[in-house]
């Protein structure tokens, strides 16, 4: 691509091209009449098959503005654009400007509308009508609880400490402005507070959108509608589930990896944490950083578990032969040791290595809902533990705390979160909510309810009597297997004599017939070479055979052949073991007739073993199965907001 009006002049079709004649000239400074049509020819040409060369070069080669204006060109161009996903793929190739940065994330987070409401609601008590920057001063402005602001001060001296705009003299200036954008974010935020991580995600905000201003309102964006509100809350109640929603992608794209770590007792927590926590500002270097805050924006949470598979699988050849103490250096050092893509490498491979992993929507859905039942179970064991039971008296998991009046505090934002981005959320819950969608969703907005500890306990008992019938029912079908195989041992050692008998018949009726065969080669090779036989073979030849009379010699009379000593011997030998092979067939027969029913018993009870064992196991899958429905619907009967509408 030579320049923008060389590739619209390229590929715009021809229906549209007056119209992207007009964009090509805005985006050039040049006149439309500068601007040559192409030929026919080509036009039909990228007609039939640009749309992929269309998709690479546009959006792989030009920024957002760029795609965003082809893409308003014409008709053909807006489906394409949205058949083949355009600015997708501009925002994952790392072709977003610096000057684009800013309007990308805030529409992507939903800013505006945070912001909106932040200024209606402090220009109502501040009593004077207040713009987005003296709103964010009024809240900056405002008095912290004891020890919280010193809290702030410590974290922001260790954040970034390198880095230029965080050293040196600038540096003054930039943790100044961290400094505020944490401050208002506390005041904010009161039930969130401040946070370790918070530190590392305003500042790389600071660093790209330079204002503390538009910092503090993409941070409030990020805590209010990108799903980090309850990972910054007090106990972190919503991170354990963004970590085995992690661990279990690890676990099926990175399986070898994941069975390594396993054995060297390694936990994916830490390293989890810190993706999470910081949005990989703790593991990239900052200036990279912004290009997967791109992504974050743009993609949701699916971008941060693509770029931590992509973050271990670049790291994996060497984790692989590291010991436990070396992971954990190693780890705990990950920015130093990890660079993007190979050495000189653009941005758009970087990018690409990065996210080389594909997420699902009903992948994280289900990892979700395998992590509400594991936590569910283990509230209930909690709940139902009693003095010298092993669950009695332990920590609960995060998110979930004993009421001061009996039973236990519950909130469906520790056991469900959303996973697509702001902008995409909107689009998708645009439409009026019915049924039990609507109350699924005014479910989620509620509070943390308290669950008494009755509830609780009909639900385990409820669920131990489900096991305890599965037990049983699995035990009968473990009985008959074992009486099948203690049948089959017995008549295994009772029929060892006839078995042995059966296969010595078998055995030796082979060798037997293994002899008969060779006699008969034998036979058949003194045949062709007795005197007899070759003696006619010669006089055929003196005699002059007629070449239309065939090309092989007349094979001597048997009865003259017969006369040759050694033809007698072999002859005299194979009449001879025919006659044995046929009085010994008849003991053979009867020791496999005597066997016949044994071997048919023993086939059967192997059989019917096969068949239970393969019925245990459907039985035990349905169980399960069944077993998990009972644990939803008891989670789902208590808090109706940790149910997962279906995709």
């Amino acid at each position: 691509v030579t320049g923008r009006a060389t590739w619209v002049r390229l590929t715009c079709p021809r229906s549209g091209w007056q119209q992207m004649a007009g964009a090509a000239a805005s985006l050039n400074g040049v006149a439309t009449g500068e601007l040559q049509r192409p030929s026919d020819s080509l036009v039909g040409a990228l007609a039939d098959g640009a749309p992929l060369l269309l998709l690479t070069c546009l959006c792989s080669y030009t920024t957002l503005t760029d795609v965003c204006s082809c893409r308003q060109t014409c008709k053909e161009h807006h489906r394409l654009a949205h058949e083949h996903k355009w600015i997708k793929h501009c925002v994952l190739s790392g072709n977003i400007a610096d000057q684009e940065r800013r309007g990308l994330w805030w529409r992507c987070a939903g800013v505006q509308e945070v912001a909106d409401h932040w200024c209606a609601r402090l220009s109502t008590e501040e009593n004077s009508a207040l713009d987005v920057d003296q709103s964010f001063e009024v809240l900056s402005a405002r008095a912290l609880p004891d020890g919280k602001v010193a809290e702030i001060e410590r974290d922001v001296h260790r954040t970034f400490p390198t880095h230029p705009k965080f050293s040196g003299t600038e540096g003054g200036v930039y943790r100044d402005k961290l400094l505020k954008v944490l401050r208002a974010m506390s005041a904010a935020e009161p039930d969130v507070g401040y946070c370790q991580g918070m530190n590392f995600v305003a500042a790389a905000l600071l660093i790209h959108l330079a204002r503390a201003s538009d910092a503090f309102w993409m941070l409030l964006a990020m805590i209010q509608g990108c799903h980090f509100r309850h990972i910054f809350a007090p106990g972190v109640p919503l991170l354990p589930l963004r970590v085995f929603q992690f661990s279990g992608l690890v676990r099926q794209r990175l399986p070898r990896l994941w069975r390594h770590l396993k054995d060297e007792s390694f936990s994916l927590d830490i390293f989890a944490h810190q993706c999470v926590l910081t949005l990989f500002a703790y593991s990239i270097e900052p200036d990279f950083l912004v290009y997967v805050y791109d992504a974050f924006f743009f993609l949701g949470w699916k971008a941060v578990f693509r770029i931590g598979l992509g973050l271990l699988a670049s790291l994996e050849s060497k984790l692989l032969g590291m010991s436990i103490e070396e992971i954990s250096r190693f780890m705990h050092q990950c920015k130093r040791n990890y660079s993007p893509g190979e050495a000189g490498a653009s941005i758009q491979d970087r990018l690409r290595d990065l996210l080389k992993f594909k997420v699902s929507s009903a992948t994280l859905d289900e990892l979700q809902r395998d992590f509400q039942l594991e936590r569910w179970e283990i509230l209930l064991r909690c709940a139902c533990a009693e003095p010298g039971d092993g669950s009695f008296g332990e920590p609960l998991p995060a998110g979930l705390e004993r009421s001061k009046t009996g039973g236990y505090i519950l909130d469906a934002h520790a056991f469900r979160t959303e996973n697509a981005p702001p902008w995409r959320a909107a689009a998708k819950y645009a439409k009026p909510k019915r049924g039990r969608l609507k109350e699924i969703e005014e479910a989620a907005l509620a509070g943390p309810q308290v669950v008494p500890y009755d509830e609780l306990i009909d639900f385990n008992d409820e669920l131990d009597d489900y096991d305890v019938e599965t037990q049983r029912d699995v035990e009968r079908l473990r009985d008959i297997i074992a009486d099948t195989d203690k049948d089959l041992a017995d008549l295994w050692v009772d029929s060892e004599f006839l078995r042995q008998e059966a296969q010595e018949a078998e055995s030796e009726r082979q060798e037997w017939q293994d002899y008969k065969k060779a006699l008969m080669d034998s036979l058949n090779a003194a045949v062709k070479t007795s005197p007899v036989a070759r003696g006619a073979e010669g006089g055929n030849r003196a005699a002059g055979a007629n070449p239309g009379e065939g090309d092989g010699a007349r094979p001597a009379p048997l009865a003259r052949v017969g006369q040759d000593s050694l033809v007698t011997q072999c002859l005299e030998k194979l009449k001879k073991v025919e006659s044995e092979i046929y009085e010994m067939s008849q003991r053979w027969q009867a020791t496999f007739k005597e066997m016949a029913p044994v071997q048919k018993e023993i086939d059967e009870l192997r059989s019917r073993k096969l068949k239970t064992m393969a019925q245990l196991s459907s039985f035990i899958d349905a169980r399960a199965v069944v077993r998990e429905e009972l644990l939803g619907a008891s989670l789902y009967r208590v808090l109706p907001g940790a149910r997962i509408p279906s995709s």
